[in-house]
């Protein structure tokens, strides 16, 4: 399988797999650094509460951001299994599978966006908090 496939314009299965490893690697850090800012920002038990369901939110949005890039390169990693088969052999897409792979994009695109909306909302809270 080529990691060189293209899957739109400037950007190749290769880098889809550098991306996903180099989001893992940045999130984590910038998990972290809001972390300990936000425990600085704590005095009381109340304080817990108002932040804890922030991190929790920030934690899954990461999670599901990364299931999502990885479910992209599930896809691509089948449309080239794919497009090297010939029709009748074991394997090959049928229009069925084709169809289900394009509305898992549309899935994707659209989990995609909800973790966008939640990343302003989050930004937002730490300028209140600021």
């Amino acid at each position: 399988m080529s990691t060189d496939f293209e899957l739109f314009k400037g950007k190749s299965l290769s880098s889809l797999f550098e991306d996903i490893y180099n989001n893992q690697i940045q999130k984590k850090a910038k998990i972290s650094e809001l972390i300990n800012e936000l425990k600085k920002m704590i005095k009381h038990a109340g304080d817990v509460a108002v932040i804890g369901p922030i991190i929790k939110d920030l934690i899954e949005t990461s999670v599901k951001n990364d299931d999502q890039l990885v479910k992209l390169a599930t896809i691509a990693q089948r449309i080239i299994a794919g497009e090297k088969k010939t029709e009748g052999q074991e394997g090959y897409l049928s229009a069925e599978e084709k169809a289900q792979l394009l509305a898992e994009i549309d899935s994707i695109q659209q989990e995609v966006s909800k973790v966008d909306d939640l990343q302003f909302e989050i930004d937002e809270i730490k300028d209140k908090i600021n």
